[in-house]
């Protein structure tokens, strides 16, 4: 039965628990790599595209420069992690410019798509945000030791990087987006990265300053996490994030974090790509889609669904992914009857 409601308009319903006549869903649209079939989307992902002008020193297969001025190098199927760090001296921050992300040149191709999808909810990536990028810029170990012995640099590239980050809201919103969505990944399997007092600290603030001038705009604010985040969903919820996208749950447990945060914040979810798509059969990823849309989706929305964007890269065979797809749009209509 198709929808009465266009795709921008169910998102935007489930997002702010106003009853759309189904689960959103999120299948086709940011997938790398790109397949032939398609399993059906509300949304579009749109970017800050690259400087074309900007000459990496190293440009291989295997390594690869980026205009952050950070080498990284393929590992396996993986996209790449950083191996070169232009802030490993945290004096260098004094001297270090940040790719400017507000040229109109960097959003013609968000703009065509756009146009060529009004019917959809338009989905921004920040092209970068705060806490993760910084690992990336001074190097893991490095950025410990610097959130200790160094704060004030880091707190000064924080706040270089809000104003960046500032600067795409604008650009964003001027070209149609809907929504904007943060990825920074915060949380380990058991716990947060880094202490929850300290990512208090240093950037929940920052990130308070970006969902607010989001809001201001007309957008809803996501924020993709990995890990354990449950020390700090709270603050998320504070601070006025509107959707949390979560690609493992089991970690924390739907049921915990569907009996703290359910029809409080709105859940944007695979089923989990750690414990069940990978390996699960059928009958087990059915029983997790189900579960994961009456948990967090039977409050007048709160619940969107989504493939795991790089699924050969952990290993998803394609046909969990295809039906897990199925069991979303099948049983995701209102009321939830299963």
């Amino acid at each position: 039965m198709k929808s009465r409601m266009s795709s921008k308009e169910l998102v935007t319903r489930a997002i702010e628990f106003t009853s759309p006549e189904r689960v959103p869903y999120n299948f086709d649209s940011n997938r790398t790599p790109v397949i032939g079939e398609k399993y059906g989307d509300d949304f579009e992902w749109v970017f800050a595209d690259p400087d074309p002008d900007f000459r990496p020193r190293i440009k291989t297969d295997d390594e690869w420069e980026t205009e952050f001025g950070i080498l990284y190098r393929r590992m396996g199927r993986t996209f790449g992690e950083a191996v070169g760090y232009p802030l490993t001296d945290a004096n260098a921050v004094e001297g270090y410019q940040l790719p400017a992300f507000n040229q109109p040149k960097r959003y013609l191709r968000m703009e065509q798509s756009v146009r060529e999808h009004p019917d959809k909810y338009i989905l921004g990536m920040f092209p970068h945000f705060l806490f993760q990028m910084q690992i990336d810029l001074f190097g893991f170990e490095n950025l410990m030791i610097e959130l200790m012995d160094n704060r004030a640099k880091v707190e000064e590239m924080a706040d270089r990087m809000m104003e960046n980050c500032l600067q795409v809201v604008d650009c964003m919103a001027d070209r149609g987006a809907n929504g904007l969505i943060a990825i920074e990944d915060l949380g380990l399997q058991d716990r947060l990265i880094i202490a929850p007092d300290l990512w208090r600290e240093i950037y929940k603030l920052r990130m308070a300053r970006i969902v607010e001038a989001t809001h201001k705009r007309g957008m809803h604010f996501m924020s993709h996490t990995c890990g354990q985040i449950l020390d700090i969903i709270e603050d998320f919820i504070e601070i006025g994030v509107d959707v949390v996208q979560i690609d493992q749950q089991d970690n924390m447990g739907i049921d915990a974090l569907a009996s703290r945060y359910a029809g409080r914040v709105c859940f944007f979810c695979p089923v989990d790509i750690q414990t069940t798509l990978p390996g699960g059969s059928f009958a087990q990823i059915e029983a997790k889609a189900r579960h994961l849309m009456k948990a967090f989706g039977g409050k007048d929305g709160g619940f969107m669904a989504k493939t795991y964007p790089q699924p050969e890269a952990i290993e998803i065979p394609e046909v969990n992914t295809k039906y897990m797809c199925e069991v979303f749009k099948r049983d995701g209509r209102y009321p939830l009857s299963f």
